[in-house]
């Protein structure tokens, strides 16, 4: 969205989110828009055709530019899952350093103003992604036996993106940026090894949300292919202790992992095929999640469309 935008288009876009934000939506009047761009009213309204409409394209511009850069990120090579949610915290922070008018746009309760409909509903989904898109990665991190406590610490950790970047922006706090990240995740290390020594019960739930079932807050079920890669990366960032040189050969795992990859490019992936590659590759199953989130995605590769995988 950002490249393809009209360059009046998202300069009215940028100049109502500043005015929101210092003024305020119900105060600021599209003459006030106008005036800001240096443009006339008529002109405004040939790309915006209300406040409304304004408002919601400001959400879903930096909707689509979030939505890119993590994008960005699964796409780069991670060395492994705890670099890529470091990199993912990192999207959020400067985006909000480039944009910091969006926050407080949004502080100033500007969306109880609007009765539009769907800028609710864009909401409610940025919402849940952003909440899947924290339990993903604290999944890849933390292992299934971490799934109760998923919800709660994808909270915690986006109140933590929030008040670490709200400090820096708007309470001069000399923070450097590039330090937030990590220094989150190391936060959330603590978090993660207390919760599953100490088993507390989880505070929150799916239903306190509206959602009817813990399956829908689930992190979503990711392609093997995707997997394999993400596995394949970590793979290849493992040193082997001297004690365990007997018990795996990198190489061995490494050649299995090109073996399914090239087998899942296939139209029809053959299942004895793709069997034999994951029992190949269980001895790494204690070194990382990904191995059974593998088998979970393959296994529902081959149950939901039983005549892609053949014998």
């Amino acid at each position: 969205m950002e490249e393809h935008m009209p360059e009046k288009k998202k300069q009215i876009l940028l100049s109502a989110m500043k005015l929101f934000a210092s003024k305020g939506y119900v105060q600021t009047t599209m003459q006030e828009v106008a005036s800001f761009c240096k443009m006339s009213k008529g002109s405004v309204y040939q790309y915006y055709s209300s406040k409304d409409e304004l408002l919601l394209n400001i959400f879903m511009y930096q909707s689509k530019l979030l939505k890119d850069r993590l994008l960005m990120v699964e796409r780069e090579k991670q060395p492994n899952p705890r670099e890529r949610l470091v990199s993912k915290i990192g999207v959020y922070i400067h985006i909000w350093n480039e944009h910091p008018e969006f926050i407080k746009m949004q502080m100033r309760d500007n969306t109880e103003h609007t009765t539009s409909k769907e800028l609710r509903e864009h909401m409610q989904q940025m919402s849940k992604f952003n909440v899947e898109t924290l339990m993903e990665s604290l999944q890849d991190i933390y292992g299934e036996q971490f799934s109760p406590y998923m919800l709660d610490s994808a909270t915690l950790l986006s109140s933590l993106i929030f008040t670490y970047m709200y400090m820096k922006l708007f309470d001069d706090v000399p923070i450097e940026m590039d330090s937030i990240s990590r220094f989150i995740v190391t936060i959330m290390d603590y978090v993660a090894e207390g919760m599953l020594k100490y088993g507390p019960e989880p505070l929150l739930n799916g239903s306190m949300f509206g959602f009817g079932d813990e399956e829908h807050l689930k992190p979503k079920q990711l392609h093997p292919l995707v997997l394999v890669k993400q596995l394949r990366e970590a793979v290849e960032s493992m040193d082997i202790d001297s004690t365990e040189k007997e018990s795996w050969n990198k190489q061995d795992v490494m050649d299995s992992i090109q073996v399914l990859e090239e087998e899942l490019l296939q139209v029809r992936p053959r299942k004895v095929i793709l069997l034999g590659m994951l029992l190949n590759l269980k001895e790494i199953a204690p070194r990382t999640s990904l191995y059974e989130r593998l088998c979970k995605s393959i296994e529902a590769l081959s149950g939901s469309t039983p005549s892609t995988l053949r014998q």
